[in-house]
């Protein structure tokens, strides 16, 4: 039976498990609190590199595919700095795919132009030029030891309990305006779907932009959002006037069209999330029972 382990079960890590342990998987992973995790089919191991070398060998033994879903600090991917003698182990004998989940943001700011994967990058945050040391990192074990590695650059993920009708339910949704700006999105069960077919290809080490077939402006999504909960959406805020984190900001200052037309060709892929609304509107119900 094939087996998958997940560096990182939180939001699109825990998706994504359950995907493949619908295709009859064997399924391990990390958390940083295993106390948390209520789905048993996992074989869990409580990880935080931060607190020192957990030897996770063992859990990574007969693993068939690695999937890698945890931010990578300065000094690049957390994982191969804390466990690279049991990861290169691994590599060797049983694992023959890594998937390594990236972010548009290494592309930087396209002032709103089309960003395909032959686009240079040209990270401008701290969190994107770390995300490229790690995607190097990766690029060059996996090219030493023959294994394939696919980087998927993922865009803004939503998905059942992270997305604007429950920012709006729960009173902290923002109608930030910032003119010509638009955001790219990701249903987190399409990023699960895409990362098992993927598993089960042919495909070699390449890298792609994982998106919807539409961007949209953000206050878009919020009126979208409230019109389906059938309220007012908040009162428009300018962004210059707008009370955001520093991390909040940084997504304003960059904007970008993601194109997903690569990974479609290759896995002859429909989107089951093609766009915001659609993706919403099967939300909802599950939004407001919760």
């Amino acid at each position: 039976m094939n087996k998958l382990f997940c560096f990182g079960v939180g939001f699109t890590g825990l998706n994504t498990c359950a995907y493949f342990l619908n295709q009859n998987w064997i399924v391990a992973g990390t958390s940083r609190d295993i106390n948390k995790k209520v789905n048993l089919n996992i074989e869990f191991t409580e990880y935080n590199p931060g607190k020192g070398k957990i030897n996770i060998g063992e859990s990574l033994a007969n693993s068939n595919v690695l999937l890698v879903s945890i931010a990578p600090d300065s000094e690049g991917d957390i994982v191969l700095q804390s466990n690279y003698e049991d990861i290169a182990k691994a590599l060797k004998t049983s694992i023959n795919r890594v998937v390594y989940l990236s972010t548009t943001a290494v592309y930087g700011d396209a002032n709103g132009s089309s960003v395909d994967e032959k686009y240079i990058i040209n990270p401008k945050s701290d969190r994107a030029r770390y995300r490229v040391l790690a995607e190097k990192q990766w690029t060059d074990l996996c090219n030493k030891l023959g294994v394939t590695l696919n980087i998927l650059r993922l865009s803004g993920i939503y998905g059942v309990g992270r997305n604007q009708i429950r920012n709006l339910i729960n009173g902290n949704a923002k109608r930030i305006i910032k003119k010509g700006h638009i955001f790219n999105r990701i249903h987190v069960a399409d990023i699960a779907r895409i990362i098992y077919m993927l598993s089960v290809s042919d495909i070699k080490s390449e890298i792609f932009n994982i998106s919807d077939d539409m961007p949209a402006p953000p206050q878009d999504v919020v009126e979208f959002a409230a019109n389906l909960l059938n309220i007012d959406p908040p009162d428009p805020v300018i962004f210059s006037e707008a009370n955001l984190s520093e991390m909040g900001r940084s997504f304003y200052s960059e904007t970008k069209y993601i194109r997903n037309e690569k990974i479609k060709e290759k896995l002859s892929l429909q989107l089951e999330y093609p766009n915001y609304k659609i993706g919403l509107q099967e939300i909802l119900k599950d939004e407001l029972n919760s």
